[in-house]
């Protein structure tokens, strides 16, 4: 008979220890803090100049902006990304020449200054570095 009394609360103590488990994982699912906000990400272009063309997404960081292109070139073209802080004065600048060929790559542009890039200058230049299409993006 002690068994059987034994075996019941055992079964019982095994289920209420089940429970309190699962509200402790319930409440600690519930109360991790949530996931970090990805940067954030503004689209471009295109940017066109007779059949070249430039397009991509501008991710906005804390210190610098990444610019992920595309660059569709006849002849040579030149992409520039310029980073300008809150006062408007320009910090950073980068760029990339594609000649006769399409190309997809990321540029950095560093803006290290307390709370990085407000705006971005896209520049589309030609084989003489003849500006041919331009587009400002500001932080969103």
């Amino acid at each position: 008979m002690l068994i059987q009394r034994t075996r019941p609360a055992t079964r019982h103590r095994g289920k209420v220890a089940a429970a309190i488990a699962a509200a402790a994982v319930a409440t600690l699912v519930s109360a991790a803090p949530s996931a970090v906000a990805a940067d954030p990400s503004t689209q471009f272009g295109p940017l066109r100049y007779g059949a070249s063309y430039a397009l991509g997404h501008i991710r906005w960081h804390l210190r610098s902006v990444d610019v992920d292109y595309s660059i569709k070139a006849y002849g040579c073209r030149t992409l520039w990304a310029f980073g300008y802080d809150r006062s408007g004065l320009p910090q950073g600048a980068a760029s990339a020449t594609v000649c006769d060929r399409t190309y997809t790559g990321t540029m950095n542009v560093p803006v290290d200054v307390p709370g990085g890039a407000s705006r971005v200058l896209l520049q589309f230049d030609d084989e003489n570095g003849v500006t041919r299409a331009q587009e400002t993006k500001t932080h969103p």
